[in-house]
């Protein structure tokens, strides 16, 4: 087959244009083949053989894909022992015969022996001639499969009668003449005579191939400038994404922001290092020699003075204990003292007042 060429090329290139409409068009088939003695009986002839060899070669590669189809599918709904043995047969068939045949030179004189391939696979093969009527139905079914997948892939979308709104039902609302010509339609349809498979994917190949031709270069093309079109935002992004970085991180404002945070750092360290030495200046200036020792002597005055009180507050709380009427708690001896001692003494200094008052209004009446 003659490989395409882009549109582009032939456009920009005027005599490759030319000589290749010329190879495709006049000289050469589809196929690359000749076209100067398409003519010749000889070499119709010679075609007609080879288009039979090639059939039949397709024909026992899709046989033996089938068996191998059929030997290895869980789902072939085949005994055991015809999975082994169709395995058997399969392998058999796709090896070629320089893999099994001994290649050694043998002399001419000496008698043919039997294939060794063959005399130990003769009970395997006859199980398969035996089992032949089991592969039919199941063979069947996977060529027909094939050759409706075939069918589906050669399919366009092009045919009226094949799209989408021809299996659409008629509204309910529509006329019995509606309706029967649908009817004749479908069944003209169906009765049209089907093409053969092979056209089928020759035209699809065709439209395939134009696609490839026409569509597919412009589709690079958009492709490869969406591609441009993406790089260069991408560019766009990554150029944004330094300058963000060179602002936030990495740049000179960044450098001269951390600069000056670390300097802030150091001179903030300075000021508490002159913090201290102002404290320790001024602990020296307040605490001279003569501060320490006025301050020794005033603490040796206020632990004699303390001690002093102590021994009054003890002295007069002997002297109390003394009068006998009062009973007072000291710190020292741990003695319990009596909550209404004083409200007694009170009560008593008031009594006793009254009475000197009372003698002393006896005594001025009396000298009267």
């Amino acid at each position: 087959m003659i490989p395409p060429c882009d549109p582009s090329i032939l456009e920009h290139n005027p005599q490759f244009k030319r000589l290749y409409e010329n190879l495709t068009i006049s000289l050469l088939n589809p196929d690359a083949s000749t076209r100067a003695h398409s003519a010749s009986p000889a070499r119709t002839a010679v075609e007609e053989e080879l288009k039979e060899c090639q059939t039949q070669n397709a024909k026992k590669r899709i046989k033996e894909q089938m068996l191998r189809q059929l030997a290895f599918a869980p789902d072939s709904n085949l005994p055991a022992e015809c999975h082994d043995n169709l395995a058997i047969i399969t392998l058999y068939l796709e090896t070629p015969s320089s893999a099994i045949e001994i290649t050694t030179p043998k002399p001419e004189t000496e008698p043919k022996k039997p294939d060794e391939a063959l005399t130990l696979l003769a009970p395997d093969i006859e199980a398969f001639y035996t089992n032949i009527p089991a592969f039919i139905l199941p063979l069947s079914k996977a060529l027909s499969s094939a050759i409706q997948d075939l069918r589906a892939l050669s399919t366009t979308n092009t045919d009226p009668a094949s799209g989408p709104d021809a299996d659409v039902p008629a509204p309910q609302h529509s006329n019995h003449n509606a309706r029967a010509r649908a009817r004749d339609r479908r069944v003209r349809t169906s009765m049209a005579p089907v093409p053969p498979l092979s056209s089928q994917l020759q035209a699809r190949v065709r439209l395939l191939r134009h696609t490839q031709l026409s569509e597919l270069p412009v589709a690079r093309r958009k492709m490869a400038a969406t591609a441009a079109e993406v790089v260069a935002a991408r560019a766009r992004v990554l150029e944004r994404t330094v300058v963000i970085l060179e602002r936030a991180k990495h740049g000179a404002l960044a450098r001269a922001t951390k600069a000056k945070a670390e300097h802030l750092a150091v001179v903030a360290q300075g000021l508490e290092g002159k913090l201290e030495v102002t404290k320790l200046e001024i602990a020296a200036t307040l605490y001279t020699p003569e501060t320490l020792a006025a301050l020794a002597r005033y603490r040796q005055h206020l632990r004699q003075t303390k001690e002093r009180l102590q021994h009054r507050r003890k002295m007069t709380i002997q002297e109390l204990r003394a009068y006998g009427d009062v009973e007072v708690s000291d710190p020292v001896t741990d003695v319990d003292v009596d909550e209404g001692s004083f409200a007694d003494i009170a009560r008593r200094y008031g009594v006793l007042a009254r009475e000197v008052e009372e003698v002393k209004m006896e005594i001025a009446r009396l000298e009267k």
